[in-house]
């Protein structure tokens, strides 16, 4: 059985080092965070190996996560180097979103790649069962994609590729939906609030409707999606909404518009008529005088 060091053993590290350690696929060898005793909680999770307080005390592995954060991947790549034993056909991979591959190329002649589970990593114990079904992004060199492929695909995963230099892109795109997401329901709370809603209703009253929205986004898709007073070019609507916003919070209406301006160009992929996208986005460019 091939071994596996997890480096940065947190939400996503240990959550990987269980899964793997149940299916068999890996034996997990060593585990470094930056405390003994953080690191000694993660063996525990994971069920399997051994907590070591440097990088200099884990020993030589077949393969290596690096699941730290993303400002410490370059340097911990380059102290990875000085060490002995980083010999061609051992695999290191980072689980970076952001960057690419191309962030743990000191360590050549190692096979390098990023493996990006897109997936929120927020509680260990749900993602144990939630991780199966997850896309995983995967970039990097042949030998390494194909064996975090099928060790990926062991766990339940589906693989998509992608090139080095459209990891910022794709990136993006997990950010709009997901952690912008996030902020457009705290906007969504913000906006309920000023009305004299308490959170607690708020929440109650969202829960359904954006559920339904998300479906409905995942099965149509977003032009069959698009309902509301910019799909309709209700101009009325939009106006009194941004008005009142201003009133409350300007940065709140600020995203109010930028917002609606990408729903008119979404809406004219539908019915919305061209004389009604060119008044809502006059509306919208500028605050209401």
């Amino acid at each position: 059985m091939q071994t596996l060091n997890i480096i940065g053993a947190g939400q996503l590290g240990k959550t990987l080092g269980r899964l793997w350690h149940q299916s068999g696929l890996f034996r997990i060898q060593s585990i470094h965070n930056r405390t003994l005793r953080s690191g000694q909680a993660a063996r525990e999770f994971i069920g399997a190996g051994q907590a070591c307080p440097t990088l200099q005390s884990m020993p030589v592995a077949d393969y290596w996560l690096i699941a730290c954060q993303d400002i410490e991947i370059s340097a911990l790549a380059e102290r990875l180097s000085k060490r002995p034993g980083n010999r061609e056909g051992t695999v290191f991979f980072h689980c970076s979103g952001a960057l690419s591959s191309e962030a743990l190329d000191i360590l050549r002649p190692a096979s390098i790649a990023s493996a990006h589970p897109v997936h929120s990593f927020a509680d260990p114990l749900r993602s144990l069962d939630s991780l199966p079904g997850s896309s995983v992004a995967l970039e990097g060199d042949g030998p390494a994609t194909r064996a975090l492929g099928g060790a990926f695909n062991a766990i339940g995963c589906e693989i998509i590729t992608i090139e080095a230099r459209h990891k910022p892109l794709y990136h993006a795109g997990s950010v709009f939906a997901c952690n912008y997401l996030t902020t457009l329901v705290d906007l969504s709370l913000r906006s309920f609030a000023a009305a004299g809603i308490e959170r607690g209703s708020a929440l109650k009253l969202l829960a359904p409707i954006v559920l339904q929205t998300a479906r409905n986004n995942m099965t149509l898709g977003p032009e069959k999606s698009l309902t509301g007073p910019i799909a309709r070019g209700d101009l009325d609507t939009v106006s009194k909404q941004v008005e009142n916003l201003i009133s409350v919070d300007p940065q709140m209406a600020r995203c109010y518009r930028h917002l609606g301006l990408a729903c008119v160009a979404l809406a004219q992929r539908g019915p919305l008529s061209e004389e009604s996208a060119t008044r809502l986005i006059e509306l919208l460019s500028e605050p209401p005088r």
